[in-house]
């Protein structure tokens, strides 16, 4: 069986459409969207080639920047995480 690793998925797309495709392809292979423009999952290293190919095909000839980072276990086990939401936001249940 392949490794697999920590994928983290990062990108800028100005035209709706695609980068709501390319949002839809990350839920695809699995991964969980963790920023607006950040999806994180894990993938083995064909999978990780495969789903970066998909993601410049739709971007074809538009303007647009995509990071795919992957991580081994030891480092995504050292993530740090902070998330804070203030009184007034809808989502802190307040």
């Amino acid at each position: 069986m392949m490794e697999e690793h920590t994928v983290y998925l990062f990108y800028d797309i100005e035209d709706d459409a695609i980068r709501n495709k390319i949002a839809d392809t990350c839920k695809d292979y699995g991964l969980e969207r963790i920023q607006f423009s950040g999806f994180c999952g894990i993938l083995n290293k064909n999978r990780r080639e495969e789903f970066f190919l998909k993601l410049t095909y739709l971007i074809k000839d538009k303007s647009g920047k995509l990071l795919m980072l992957p991580v081994c276990e030891k480092d995504a086990k050292a993530k740090r995480e902070f998330i804070q939401k203030a009184e007034d936001d809808p989502a802190s249940g307040k």
